[in-house]
């Protein structure tokens, strides 16, 4: 066995010993979107992927053949949960990670637009290339305060990298502010806000992480906030489950779904009703908020609470969500597939009979929206985040 690992580097031992628990019964297939999306081919589905990592590491072929079957994961963890249920329950989505960190510790970087994501990342703090003096812009024209200047700020929202400069996603931050004011949270933004590291985490840059991570972990120890609201489960997820234990020192982090139904459960967040028809919704589980960290019920509650809105749940949903095909990275590049998975999705949010898609993530509203107009079916249903939904009730 230890013949095996001669040469492997520490990394590529501990990728081994993950990928050796797996005992090949290729159930995680079955729950895989990559191998949905692409006509069954081995190497774009969970165990696929992951074998072609052990022997990557095992012959020493770390090359890009390599790099282009690891980047095409979504990272949604559809394979883990399947894979606690009936089998070893193999971490297969921290294999991929921590695959992709090797590949680029050994010079094999990332694809094009994602290493030119990573250069804006490291160059302006977020991956889109805008100004960093442009990232609270969206915030002058609705009177968003910075934190440090509002008295005893119990709540910092952390808007995130696309709610703060996709045009679109604004709308997200735009809402979830009007409701913070509605409720009389006091609560403000960070003036000098930067990307939470998500991006180069899932890309294999660990260090550009970590450096991102140490400076928020700085500029949030002097915001004296109870709370951490973000727009992005991906956020979300970076600061609750990567960033040390004391981040923020020790302020509670919630995603604004959660935030939300707090408010609605302390009857502080009342919704009217609007008196016309009755508004029929599916809803859309992000797979970082609920695969990754088990928010399934909140989002519900909230729709559950509004006059006139009934929910419908899609064929797959909660646990069983189909990815919509934007985590890991994939935002930054273009995927071969059959079919792209938000299609997939779209259409089977058609088939329950929704006027609207919700969901709650700047991921899944842009990739369910931008599938609506390849699709054509824009008059059929729209996509909405759930806190530009519930604003229009306030």
């Amino acid at each position: 066995m230890q013949e095996e690992l001669e040469g492997a580097t520490q990394l590529g031992d501990d990728i081994i010993k993950l990928i050796r628990k797996c005992v090949k019964c290729r159930f995680c297939l079955t729950e895989c979107p990559i191998y949905e999306a692409s006509d069954g081919w081995l190497t774009r589905g969970s165990s696929g992927i992951t074998q072609s990592l052990y022997y990557g590491i095992l012959y020493d072929k770390l090359d890009t053949a390599l790099r282009d079957i690891l980047i095409q994961c979504t990272t949604c963890r559809s394979c883990e949960i399947i894979c606690e249920k009936l089998m070893a329950g193999v971490n297969l989505v921290e294999a991929i990670q921590k695959g992709r960190r090797l590949l680029l510790e050994a010079g094999i970087n990332p694809i094009k637009e994602q290493q030119k994501a990573l250069e804006l990342l490291q160059q302006v703090s977020n991956p889109y290339g805008t100004p960093s003096g442009k990232r609270t812009l969206w915030a002058e024209n609705v009177d968003i305060p910075f934190v440090h200047n509002v008295a005893d700020a119990e709540t910092l929202y952390y808007v995130g990298c696309t709610t703060s400069y996709d045009l679109r996603a604004q709308q997200i931050a735009i809402s979830l502010a009007g409701i913070m004011k509605t409720s009389e949270t006091a609560f403000g933004i960070l003036e000098n806000e930067r990307c939470c590291g998500d991006p180069a985490f899932m890309m294999g840059e660990e260090g550009l992480f970590e450096m991102l991570m140490e400076e928020n972990v700085k500029q949030l120890a002097s915001c004296d906030v109870q709370r951490v609201v973000t727009s992005c489960p991906h956020g979300f997820h970076t600061f609750k489950s990567l960033y040390p234990g004391d981040f923020g020192k020790g302020a509670k982090i919630q995603h604004h779904t959660q935030f939300m139904s707090e408010l609605v459960v302390r009857g502080k967040l009342r919704f009217k009703d609007k008196g016309d028809k009755s508004i029929k919704v599916t809803y859309h589980d992000p797979c970082y908020l609920g695969k990754h960290n088990g928010v399934y019920d909140e989002p519900r509650q909230i729709l559950d609470s509004i006059p006139g809105v009934e929910v419908v749940e899609m064929r797959r949903s909660r646990e069983k969500s189909l990815c919509c095909g934007g985590g890991g990275g994939r935002m930054w590049g273009e995927f071969a597939e059959e079919r792209r998975l938000a299609e997939i999705r779209v259409e089977e949010a058609l088939d329950t009979g929704a006027e609207r898609l919700i969901t709650a993530c700047p991921f899944c509203l842009q990739n369910l929206e931008d599938a609506t107009k390849t699709m054509d079916v824009e008059g059929k249903i729209q996509v909405m985040d759930l806190a530009e939904f519930s604003a229009q009730f306030i």
